[in-house]
């Protein structure tokens, strides 16, 4: 991934618990506008220890299904993930594209 790069903390903007889609819906939109602008995005999940299947759909779920697998593997880092987070990220976003 090239280019600049824009820092989301999870934990400090969305707390340690993420369940709310509606939140899950908000970021999206900013991670969309912040690509568009020419930025990468970086999300930081240290110490965020468990989100939904819905959180997880309608934020990276909902990326892949309009934008694809591809775009987010060039324009969105996901790091520091503890194995739960990392598995419904996969769940939620496996939901929305089958």
């Amino acid at each position: 991934m090239k280019g600049p790069l824009i820092y989301y903390e999870i934990k400090e903007m969305y707390g340690t618990d993420l369940s709310s889609t509606k939140k899950a819906t908000e970021l999206r939109q900013s991670i969309l506008e912040e690509i568009d602008f020419g930025f990468n995005v970086e999300l930081d999940f240290k110490d965020v220890r468990s989100i939904t299947n819905g959180w997880a759909r309608n934020l990276i779920g909902v990326i892949a299904k309009e934008k694809g697998e591809s775009f987010i593997k060039n324009h969105i880092l996901l790091i520091n993930m503890t194995r739960n987070v990392r598995q419904t990220i996969l769940e939620g976003t496996s939901e929305i594209l089958t």
